[in-house]
């Protein structure tokens, strides 16, 4: 594409010829710069990108796209001089160049965007389902990674940062899915990540404490969320009209109502809601509830247990209403849904274990509360929970959340989770120092921690692994390790049934 199609309105102080140069590709690592490149320098957290222009141009990079603060330095070198120009933040102008470039891909697609502190992945899930059955070919972006038919990918971030997202976009275009679905973080907020993205759709889950490491306040964490139905158009680029999804029983749900030029439908028990729930029947099996909506009631099964998931399912199918999906055809689907993968994740077997053993990414004290709070409706004889808390991360939770533990489980085993660069024994420390409660235990190793809860549970007890879900890795200082709290959970249960088979025979 020509240079001067992408970047027409950028600060062109040395008068370079943009017809002349066609860019093959846009890149913020020079690592990966080849012939015909745009190179994009980018001021990061811990990198400055502009420290390695000449790097890229000596590469083959074609123009360098710089924070007009680095002008200065390039005044002096006449070499730079003829591939340079700027705009005021690098940063938050990729978007607009990576939307130029791979022609609006966003535009192409139903953006189904989920923000909130908890619920994004599991919303999502429920949401995809729903999509795939009785709408058109859809795609989920999140947590997990990137999925749609017969393709997925792991991500680093909930939400990526433009270059990678945009080129998801344009992914997901090419493969002809018309519904994305992603979840939007706070941090990808409050960093413009999906600046420019045509969201048709903006769901609000719920809100409580998460990210005061990198907030400094629920104030400016609830800003940040605000931002998304702040920027929420009322109608997306096709014309066609938008709507904002909010949780009407959350306390934050008037502020997100206020924020929001979209439509705005609303979900939840309260029977002020567009689409609420009553009647709740909760069993380990599934749950059971009637959906109103329009003065007209629906009895609604679904194969997710918990109340958490009652409020999940209402988001998604206030969404697929939204795109004109009917209600019968939405709750036919919801009998058999599966589960994302780290969310109240049953990974014993009912067949041969006589405890029931579960993994789920509960990482906040709201998460963790539910997730035991579910599991308390569930037939047992007692609740063992294992969890601990991340590593230069909000350290103000740790108290809180081992409160909750030992309030709403039997015993407690406190163990590590990503202690990144901290000492593990002293998160543990700052975790239990206020406890005057006795049920619990301190195992810093995160494995023996798991086989010491599974070889302490008996028959009917339920063991809750929480905080890491999904991942299959630990951050231990700033290296990443194997770690899968699932494949860890079966492998001491298939000691612990070797074990009781040997007493047994003996």
């Amino acid at each position: 594409m020509k240079a001067e199609k992408i970047l027409f309105d950028a600060y062109n102080p040395y008068i370079v010829n943009l017809a002349e140069f066609e860019i093959k590709n846009i890149q913020t690592n020079s690592r990966l710069i080849e012939a015909g490149d745009l190179f994009v320098a980018i001021k990061g957290h811990t990198v400055d990108g502009h420290q390695f222009i000449e790097q890229a141009i000596q590469q083959g990079a074609h123009l360098v796209l710089a924070n007009k603060s680095f002008q200065k330095i390039t005044d002096s070198k006449s070499l730079l001089q003829g591939k340079i120009l700027f705009v005021d933040n690098t940063y938050h102008y990729l978007s607009t160049v990576m939307n130029r470039f791979l022609d609006y891909p966003s535009q192409k697609m139903n953006i189904f965007g989920i923000t909130g502190t908890n619920g994004k992945t599991s919303t999502a899930n429920i949401l995809i389902q729903i999509l795939t059955k009785t709408s058109q070919k859809s795609a989920v972006l999140g947590t997990t990674g990137i999925r749609t038919q017969n393709y997925s990918a792991p991500l680093n971030n909930t939400t990526p940062d433009p270059l990678i997202l945009q080129n998801v976009f344009h992914q997901m275009v090419e493969l002809e899915v018309k519904n994305m679905i992603m979840e939007v973080s706070s941090i990808g907020l409050s960093e413009n990540r999906t600046k420019e993205t045509d969201f048709s759709v903006a769901i609000f889950t719920n809100f409580s404490q998460d990210h005061l490491d990198f907030h400094g306040s629920m104030e400016n964490y609830l800003e940040a969320k605000g931002k998304f139905f702040k920027e929420l158009e009322p109608y997306n680029s096709r014309g066609l009209e938008n709507f904002a999804i909010i949780n009407r029983d959350d306390d934050a749900a008037d502020y997100f109502i206020e924020q929001s030029k979209a439509a705005v439908l609303t979900y939840g028990l309260d029977s002020s809601a567009d689409y609420y729930a009553s009647d709740c029947a909760y069993s380990e099996f599934d749950t059971k509830f009637t959906l109103h909506h329009n003065q007209k009631t629906y009895s609604v099964q679904s194969s997710l247990i918990g109340e958490f998931n009652v409020y999940n399912t209402l988001a998604a199918i206030a969404a697929a209403h939204s795109q004109g999906i009917a209600l019968p055809k939405i709750i036919a689907e919801l009998k058999n849904l599966s589960s994302a993968d780290g969310r109240l994740e049953v990974v014993s077997d009912t067949t041969k274990d006589e405890i029931t053993a579960i993994v789920d990414f509960a990482h906040t004290p709201d998460s963790l509360e539910k997730a035991l709070q579910t599991l308390a409706h569930i037939n047992h004889r007692r609740i063992i929970s294992v969890f601990g808390c991340g590593g230069d991360r909000d350290a103000s939770k740790r108290p809180i959340m081992a409160k909750i533990g030992v309030t709403n489980s039997d015993h407690v085993i406190f163990t590590s989770d990503n202690p990144r660069t901290e000492n593990p024994e002293r998160i543990l420390e700052e975790m239990t120092n206020e406890l005057t409660e006795e049920n619990y235990c301190q195992i810093v190793s995160r494995k023996e921690a798991i086989q010491h809860a599974i070889n302490l549970a008996e028959k009917d007890d339920i063991v809750l692994i929480a905080g890491k879900g999904h991942e299959d890795y630990q951050i231990i200082g700033t290296e990443k390790y194997p770690f899968d709290d699932s494949k860890c959970v079966k492998e001491a249960l298939e000691i612990k049934n070797k074990h009781s088979k040997i007493d047994l025979n003996s």
